[in-house]
């Protein structure tokens, strides 16, 4: 699961379309991800986005995205070693992953919906905006991630309870006579 959070969440840093806006003045719908902060609209109108929530924004993903790769890492030196202790810590790093996201998640629409309601230009401009899907996918990595830490912080009582199966063989076979 910290595996396809992974992915998710690559998807979602690299994914352009956090936000798309459309304009009056134009037919097209420009997307905005989180490393893009200004573009021209048309020639006498740039729209820009204060660029430190922003950045706070993809620090957050940034460093989401490397707890998850060193709970990843923990994981796989948790089935090697059959210890409880990285599994433990993975799902702290899990934890941590997600509410860096969730901060994230949770921040990025506020913000955005205040910069273009607050500002004259961009409410006379844009004629209506939402949110995209790599927005939604990072929402998806939040998911997975709340899964991978409550599977980390299970118990497994005896390595037997870990097996999918017992083999039939192993019983010994019982006889009943009238």
């Amino acid at each position: 699961m910290v595996a396809i959070a992974v992915i998710l969440t690559i998807t979602s840093m690299a994914g352009p379309e956090w936000v798309s806006v459309s304009f009056y003045h134009e037919n097209k719908v420009r997307s905005w991800g989180l490393w893009w902060n200004c573009f021209k609209v048309h020639t006498s109108f740039e729209m820009c986005l204060t660029a430190d929530w922003l950045a706070a924004c993809a620090a957050l993903v940034f460093f989401s995205l490397l707890a998850q790769v060193l709970a990843t890492a923990m994981a796989i030196w948790g089935l090697s070693s059959r210890r409880r202790v990285p599994y433990l810590v993975a799902g702290g790093f899990c934890s941590g992953a997600g509410a860096f996201l969730v901060i994230c998640l949770i921040i990025y629409p506020i913000m955005f919906t205040k910069e273009v309601k607050e500002n004259e230009n961009f409410y006379t401009e844009a004629s209506e905006f939402s949110f995209d899907w790599t927005y939604g996918i990072a929402w998806g990595a939040v998911i997975f991630l709340i899964c991978a830490t409550v599977f980390f912080f299970v118990r497994v009582n005896e390595e037997n309870d870990a097996q999918p199966m017992k083999l039939v063989k192993d019983e010994p076979l019982t006889f009943y006579s009238a």
